[in-house]
């Protein structure tokens, strides 16, 4: 079974901060991790989860 975390294909191809594992609210995004980082530190939040947010239909390997 798959979990989604982030829903909105706006964020397709892009990193997403959330809040925490338990709130997925996004509190910034970007082009890069760095960037995405440093906007969610901006707005307020200390210890954000970074996340990509892959294309549909795009594979991953790990």
């Amino acid at each position: 079974m798959e979990q989604t975390l982030i829903k909105d294909r706006k964020y397709n191809g892009r990193y997403v901060a959330i809040k925490d594992f338990n709130d997925n609210t996004v509190i910034a995004d970007g082009k890069d991790p760095q960037e995405t980082y440093e906007k969610a530190l901006k707005n307020g939040y200390k210890d954000p989860v970074i996340l990509f947010v892959p294309f549909k239909d795009m594979v991953q390997i790990y």
